[in-house]
């Protein structure tokens, strides 16, 4: 039976970083480095995407759902927050999902390479369970190497790859407006893509609740132009910053 080797290529640099691992531990002919589109990445999420898969000489597989985080926000008649991020579920992992379903149903045994650390024993536990219900095989190298993610950004820049922009103002390459994010990160969505603000502001009026985390059933929670008002209690550092040198794209 042969074997293939799914590797989530999000554009992160995390996700680049464990694709070259992949690459140097498996064969290269069976190797997948897998990308789902949500249609709202950072332009330079994008530009990352294929100057990476050019530098590994590979070619990048798409499985998208097709639709917008907007969009499916609409189809789906609620605004994701904190906690229900739809968009992750039905946009990625719905999407990765049904491509390991199709290698095994081709005769692959299927090897899945994930980008967990070891600060995330429940994630782990849960995706280990994940991937033996599907009846595939995980691997976590940031853990089995014990990689930092700034090493995994230096790794990238050694390939001739700059991060993407989404990095310096922001601790993950998500897609602009991630409803994962916490009240700085809105702040610094405010504050380097305002037209992005604002069209989430607009869909918190047309759903009725907040997207910000904190959110729960029988309260809609601070929205983010009141967010905008009543700033921080408090100053929050990101956990999982990295220096990526000058940014040259205007963020």
């Amino acid at each position: 039976m042969s074997r293939r080797v799914v590797v989530g290529f999000s554009g992160g640099v995390t996700a680049a970083w464990w694709a070259g691992w992949a690459l140097r531990t498996y064969p290269r002919e069976e190797v997948i480095l897998l990308w789902h589109d949500t249609k709202e990445e950072h332009p330079d999420t994008y530009r990352f995407l294929r100057e990476m898969a050019a530098a590994l000489a590979m070619p990048i597989t798409e499985r998208s759902d097709g639709r917008s985080v907007t969009q499916l926000f609409h189809d789906e008649g609620m605004l994701g927050n904190g906690q229900n991020t739809m968009c992750s579920r039905i946009l990625k992992a719905e999407q990765g999902s049904a491509f390991v379903s199709e290698l095994i149903a081709c005769g692959h045994d299927v090897i899945k390479v994930i980008g967990y650390s070891a600060s995330e024993p429940g994630r782990v536990a849960r995706m280990v369970g994940h991937c033996a219900r599907e009846g595939i095989a995980a691997r976590f190298p940031v853990i089995e190497e014990g990689v930092t993610k700034q090493q995994t950004a230096d790794w990238c820049v050694a390939q001739g790859v700059q991060p993407s922009a989404m990095y310096c103002w922001a601790e993950h390459a998500n897609c602009v407006g991630c409803v994962k994010g916490g009240k700085a990160y809105w702040l610094a969505v405010a504050k380097h893509h305002p037209d992005v603000f604002e069209q989430r502001a607009q869909l918190e009026n047309d759903f009725g609740h907040s997207i910000i985390r904190g959110f729960h059933a029988g309260g809609s929670g601070v929205t983010l132009r009141q967010l905008v008002q009543i700033g921080l209690k408090r100053t929050v550092n990101q956990r999982e910053s990295i220096e990526i040198g000058a940014c040259d794209c205007g963020d």
